[in-house]
């Protein structure tokens, strides 16, 4: 008899391991296959440019791509679902294309799963039309939302947000409409509209899957309340600690400061913005502060100069976040558990951020890590972490030991356990 056969339809090609997304992707796919047996078959999102001439990783028995659906497609899709017919959320009709579904649906009677994954509220129509199959295979569907995203877009209506509304799929838009799109007005018109819909979209979620799981639990319990359920389950953020904690030879460079995300994202690329305009010029002209990933060229030509380096998307951080004195991270707005904040941490690295930096995470300010809110807070902590070695190190240590013993990728596992995988 063979391994039991799991398909996982996924909003994006996860490797190589570039974002927060793409590395939970990535794990949890990996611990499915080696910790709870599963072959996993994936029908998998992708852009048209991906890249799709990487091999895939050894734990995927076998892989099917889909187009993401194009400009014209998409806005089709909105008039006839979000305007007309169901009303669903923006992003729902954005990825939704019958000829794809059909596509899946072969898919899923060729393969005979024995388990379901649906990643993303987006992709949960499709969801629904598998379990129109006549003849269904599989005992648990599970949708991996991570984020209560009505959540995450009325903080982002109350930002004084820069970043672009479309997030990931503002690549597949049009120059032009993307700038049309980020005009405040209809930024806010559109993002109210969407965490209205999200928040009835939700609710229905609830009948259509056997759990639903985020990553922060605080954002578990509140979906739980809030719906009446318990089918939410913490399906937290973890760490690689062996390969964060690796030794390296680096050299160490005082009043240093690190930061790695993807700043085409709305959240991160405001609060890079606030950092570069409110935190660094309050700091002394001896620091540097170190910008690892993706970033728009309106923020590197605005901020670049000698105390701020744009890197770009580094393959291997360590070297360059281990030689810093700390990770500067406070975040503008956003939900869940910051992968990166849990991997500075897991590098002995001290860190500062604000309360929602370290939102989901079961620490406290002055142990963990630093939770600062206001500008002048986090400059004094900043200071005094450049001239406080002892300090440095004890933070590091703790911060570290925190991770180890809470978000470790065995210790995330145990929630499909709990799902009955």
């Amino acid at each position: 008899m063979g391994n039991k056969k799991l398909l996982f339809v996924a909003s994006r090609q996860f490797w190589p391991t570039t974002g927060g997304k793409e590395i939970t992707l990535f794990f949890n796919c990996k611990g499915l296959h080696e910790h709870y047996g599963y072959d996993i078959y994936l029908f998998c999102f992708a852009d048209n440019n991906a890249q799709r001439n990487l091999e895939k990783p050894n734990f995927i028995k076998d892989l099917v791509y889909a187009d993401i659906p194009s400009t014209k497609q998409g806005a089709a899709g909105i008039l006839k679902h979000s305007f007309f017919g169901q009303r669903w959320p923006l992003q729902n009709s954005l990825y939704y294309k019958k000829e794809i579904s059909d596509k899946l649906i072969a898919y899923c009677e060729k393969v005979c799963p024995d388990a379901v994954v649906i990643d993303m509220v987006r992709l949960v129509p499709y969801a629904d039309d598998l379990v129109k199959l006549k003849r269904k295979t599989w005992k648990k569907t599970i949708l991996i939302e991570d984020d209560l995203l009505a959540k995450r877009y009325r903080r982002q209506l109350l930002a004084s947000s820069s970043g672009s509304m479309a997030g990931q799929y503002s690549k597949n838009l049009p120059s032009a409409l993307n700038r049309v799109s980020n005009i405040p007005f209809i930024k806010k018109t559109v993002l109210k509209l969407e965490a209205d819909r999200l928040e009835k979209y939700e609710r229905t979620c609830i009948d259509k899957f056997d759990y639903i799981t985020f990553i922060s639990p605080v954002e578990t319990a509140e979906f739980n309340e809030m719906y009446h359920t318990l089918k939410g389950i913490t399906l937290t953020m973890g760490a690689d600690v062996k390969y964060y904690a690796e030794s390296s030879d680096v050299e160490y460079e005082p009043n240093s400061m690190s930061i790695v995300a993807n700043f085409t994202t709305a959240a991160n690329a405001d609060s890079i913005d606030y950092i570069c305009s409110k935190i660094l010029p309050k700091l002394s002209d001896g620091t540097r502060y170190y910008v690892m990933g993706r970033c728009p060229d309106e923020i590197k030509s605005k901020y670049e100069g000698e105390r701020i380096r744009f890197l770009g998307f580094v393959d291997d951080i360590r070297p360059v976040a281990k030689a810093t004195t700390l990770y500067l991270s406070p975040m503008a707005y956003g939900t869940g558990i910051k992968t990166k904040i849990v991997e500075a941490m897991a590098m002995r690295i001290p860190v500062v951020t604000n309360a929602i930096g370290a939102e989901g995470l079961d620490v406290h300010d002055g142990e963990q890590l630093f939770i600062c809110e206001t500008d002048d807070e986090i400059v004094e902590r900043v200071n005094q972490l450049f001239s406080d070695k002892e300090l440095r190190e004890r933070i590091a240590s703790t911060g570290q030991k925190f991770v180890l013993e809470n978000h470790t990728w065995e210790k995330v596992y145990e929630a499909f356990g709990q799902m009955g995988l």
